[in-house]
């Protein structure tokens, strides 16, 4: 003989009778009911707080209560119990109302003999909406997870339909750089900025073979809508619903592709700047070599190899120590730096360099110290009175000036050249850079003078910029952090 399945059963039941016919049933089907009785809402309310029950059987009729405020209750508690209606007398009308109203069976007090096989039915009805209640909460817990992740990164992170292409989730740094309406899109359309058909390098037909998802395929684009380029990762992947997806991973690597160009024009511009003067020291080398020359003519020439080997010497000299400085190599002795001294220092030193050029200092005797390194600031200095010297072709004024603020002192080096116009003024910072006009060209020279400058002020936490205009000369501040009394002590 089979062992009675024990199962936890709230009766709502006003007679005594009934009660003892239901349970007789029960047990007559195999059920070992562990049951309560009650014929109120406060009996149920107090029922339903002691413990989990299996199933509810309720009466339609119950004076003062019944089967429909039960199902309220039960609403109300938002619970997922079998709940079972069984009635002397109930119409076919009201049945339909008890079922809409949440009740999952009905029958009759006198034919109880479907009683056993509803409870069961329906326990494992509601097993199984519990068992799938939980995978989809489990779902949408690793979902949540999953997303709470890709928000994190600071890269696109998108999933896709393969079919009609509309976009099921796009992560926050997706939606920070296309907007907040985005579900159920296309994604060219939100991420390619308005086109209105799949893009030519849409990358679905290299995902799957014979309907089996592909390794990642990996691969490089430029956004057409903001011009930033990324390194993909597309998978096929399963949806939550068990669909094929595109997923696609989409990391900013715009900067890196900048370093590349850099990198490209800085070997490019080296490699010319290098074979300019190498060029001219060969030519007149071959020259001494193949012709019988008078001495002023040999001076001539090795005048000019040294010309150019010095020109060779400071191209090499600056760009490794732009390198050094870029890689953080050089590290500073730092040390109070009296900015009066070293414009003195300086201006001593490119008095005698121009009969035309007159290197003069204003600067009040208190403007203080600065925090630095001594010789690369004198380096800064240098680099920029030789250039006022050299793009000051007529003569006149080199002034050297300083001024002392709260937190920062001021230097400056002012000539009366030729001036920059408003739009280079900015790049001549940059590596190599050079305005091409034929004053400028006629004065040579590698575009690193000034990088060095920029990078060597930046290395001590200071800016540089420049004031200036065509033919009204130009003015090169430079600020750096003040040394406090209590620092240089």
């Amino acid at each position: 003989m089979a062992t009675p399945t024990p199962i936890r059963v709230l009766i709502l039941e006003d007679s005594e009778d009934d009660l003892l016919l239901m349970l007789h049933e029960l047990r007559r089907g195999g059920i070992s009911p562990e049951y309560e009785r009650a014929d109120s809402a406060e009996g149920m309310h107090a029922a339903l707080g002691r413990q989990k029950w299996d199933a509810i059987i309720s009466d339609y009729n119950i004076p003062g209560f019944g089967a429909l405020a039960a199902l309220d209750i039960v609403r109300e508690r938002k619970l997922d119990i079998p709940f079972i209606i069984v009635s002397g007398k109930i119409g076919e009308d009201t049945a339909v109302a008890a079922m809409k109203a949440g009740a999952h069976d009905y029958l009759m007090k006198g034919n109880l003999s479907r009683l056993v096989p509803a409870i069961e039915r329906e326990i494992r009805e509601a097993d199984e909406r519990r068992r799938r209640h939980q995978a989809e909460e489990a779902i949408r817990t690793q979902f949540v997870q999953i997303s709470t992740i890709f928000d994190s990164l600071n890269a696109l992170v998108y999933v896709v339909d393969l079919a009609d292409f509309r976009l099921l989730y796009l992560n926050r740094y997706g939606m920070q750089l296309f907007g907040e309406e985005w579900e159920g899109r296309p994604c060219f359309e939100v991420i390619q900025g308005g086109k209105t058909v799949p893009c030519d390098f849409c990358t679905n037909e290299k995902l799957l073979l014979d309907g089996k998802p592909l390794p990642p395929y990996i691969w490089e684009y430029q956004n057409s809508v903001s011009g930033r380029w990324y390194q993909c990762i597309d998978k096929a992947i399963r949806w939550t619903d068990g669909r094929l997806v595109r997923m696609e991973i989409a990391i900013d690597i715009t900067e890196r592709k900048e370093m590349e160009r850099m990198k490209d024009e800085m070997i490019s511009a080296v490699s010319h700047e290098m074979h300019t003067p190498l060029t001219a020291m060969m030519g007149f080398t071959e020259f001494l070599l193949e012709n019988e020359v008078d001495r002023e003519q040999q001076k001539n020439c090795l005048r000019t190899i040294y010309k150019e080997t010095e020109r060779l010497s400071e191209l090499i000299s600056n760009f490794l120590q732009l390198q050094r400085l870029r890689a953080s190599m050089v590290k500073f002795r730092i040390k109070p730096v009296q900015v009066g001294l070293l414009l003195a220092d300086a201006a001593a030193l490119y008095a005698a360099a121009s009969k035309k050029h007159r290197v003069m200092v204003e600067c009040p005797p208190d403007v203080g110290a600065v925090r630095g390194n001594e010789e690369q600031l004198y380096q800064v200095l240098s680099n920029l009175i030789s250039n006022a010297i050299k793009y000051s072709p007529d003569g006149g004024e080199v002034v050297l000036g300083a001024r002392a603020g709260e937190d920062a002192v001021t230097f400056w080096v002012k000539d009366q050249g030729i001036g920059i116009a408003p739009e280079f003024q900015e790049k001549i910072f940059e590596r190599f850079f050079r305005v091409d006009n034929t004053d400028r060209r006629k004065m040579g020279g590698a575009g690193l003078g000034l990088t060095l400058v920029r990078e060597i002020v930046a290395a001590h936490g200071g800016r540089v910029w420049v004031e200036s205009a065509p033919e009204a000369g130009s003015t090169f501040y430079v600020s750096l952090p003040a040394m406090r009394q209590s620092e240089a002590a």
